[in-house]
Order: structure tokens, then C-alpha cells, then sequence
């Protein structure tokens, strides 16, 4: 069973300018509200895959995503091959609230990746999202809710694949660790989620945790 520990700051929310009229800072706090409800569920089912039961299809071309899912993903890709940590924050602008990282919420996570980095820069951050990137998504249906997952090992069973999907997933990390999570029939590696309408909602890290490169700084 896996827990997820869901840490939300008071400024995950914005609060209403008082200099607004009683009608429209009534309705303020809705959106946010239920943006983040839909954030927590993709967080709570990427980490219990099969619940619900869900229906999946791997996405093998960037034309059969949504605009708004290839926009996000567009942008993405730009700022993970800048090299440049900094243009992540023009990406997570994009969105109302910050995307869950590891189950939590981190107000500046641009701050977090350059904490958690071997050399301060975050680097490894922009080449662990870069290699995801590259792989098809999966589309997640858990009713009316829709979700793309990148990479799309991250459901279905790992022991199904073809011999060039293997070497696609060997690329992802240290061939220990991958030998894990085909013995577990199971990938918890590097995973992000985005909605349907284009919105991060979440990246986990898994196996590999930025917190391994942290211990070992001198």
C-alpha cells in the first residue's frame, strides 16, 4: 500500500482583493479549489494504478493529443533543452496553481530542483524530464476524468515488452534500478501528468529521488 504525504501551503491559494466587489470575491476561491481537487485525485491515482478502474490507450503521436495537452508539452520540451533550470518557472506560470512534485506542494520548486541537484544548477531535473519527453504518453480515462502520463510504462505491466521498448526504458535511469521494477512487473520511476485542457498537474520522481543526490554532497 503506498501513502502519500500532501502538503499544502497557505500560498497555494490566492486570496481575494478586497477591493473587489462582494460578488466577485465570493466565487474567487472556487476555481482554485476544485483545480486543486483535481490535481490531488491524478496525484493519489498515479500513485495506485488500476484503481477506479481505469482505461488507458498509449498516445503514439503528438497530433492525437488535445491542443492544450500539446501546447504544455511544447513548452516543456523547450525549457528542458535550454539547459536552463530558470525557464521552468515560465512554465509553471502557466499554470493556476504548482504542479504536485512528489506528492507535495512546493511553492518554488525552481528553489527545490537547485537545493536537491548534485551541482546546484539542476540539470539532472531537465534531463529526467527530457527523456520522458521523448516517450509516448498514456492516456488515463477514470470516468469523466482524463489524464496524460508521461511515460506510458507508467501503466500497464512492464514484463509485455517488446525488446525495443526495453532498451527505451533503460534509457531512464541505472540499469540496477530499472531491473527493480521489471522484476516488480511495475515502472515508478519518473512520471508527470498533465489534464486534459493542458494543465501540470503533477511530477513524481520515484526511484532514483532527488533526495539520494542530495545525501551525497559533500
Amino acid at each position: 500500500m503506498i501513502k502519500m504525504s500532501i502538503k499544502i501551503p497557505a500560498s497555494a491559494f490566492r486570496i481575494a482583493d478586497r477591493s473587489r466587489s462582494p460578488n466577485q470575491s465570493r466565487f474567487q476561491w472556487l476555481f482554485p479549489l476544485l483545480l486543486f481537487a483535481s490535481i490531488l485525485i491524478t496525484g493519489f491515482c498515479m500513485s495506485r494504478p488500476g484503481i477506479a478502474q481505469e482505461k488507458t490507450m498509449v498516445i503514439t503521436r503528438l497530433d492525437q493529443l488535445p491542443r492544450g495537452v500539446r501546447r504544455m508539452h511544447q513548452v516543456l520540451t523547450q525549457a528542458v533543452r535550454s539547459g536552463n533550470i530558470e525557464k521552468m518557472r515560465e512554465v509553471l506560470q502557466l499554470n493556476e496553481l504548482m504542479p504536485l512534485i512528489n506528492g507535495q506542494f512546493i511553492h518554488d520548486p525552481i528553489k527545490h530542483w537547485r537545493a536537491q541537484s548534485l551541482d546546484g544548477s539542476g540539470r539532472e531535473i531537465l534531463a529526467a524530464i527530457s527523456e520522458i519527453l521523448e516517450l509516448p504518453p498514456v492516456k488515463v480515462m477514470v470516468k469523466r476524468q482524463v489524464t496524460y502520463i508521461w511515460p506510458y510504462f507508467a501503466r500497464g505491466p512492464l514484463d509485455k515488452l517488446s525488446s525495443s521498448e526495453l532498451v527505451r526504458l533503460y534509457r531512464l535511469g541505472p540499469a540496477t534500478k530499472i531491473a527493480q521494477m521489471l522484476k516488480n512487473k511495475r515502472y515508478w520511476h519518473t512520471q508527470m501528468s498533465v489534464g486534459a485542457d493542458g494543465t501540470w498537474h503533477s511530477i513524481e520522481f520515484g526511484l532514483g529521488n532527488l533526495l539520494e543526490n542530495a545525501s551525497q554532497k559533500p
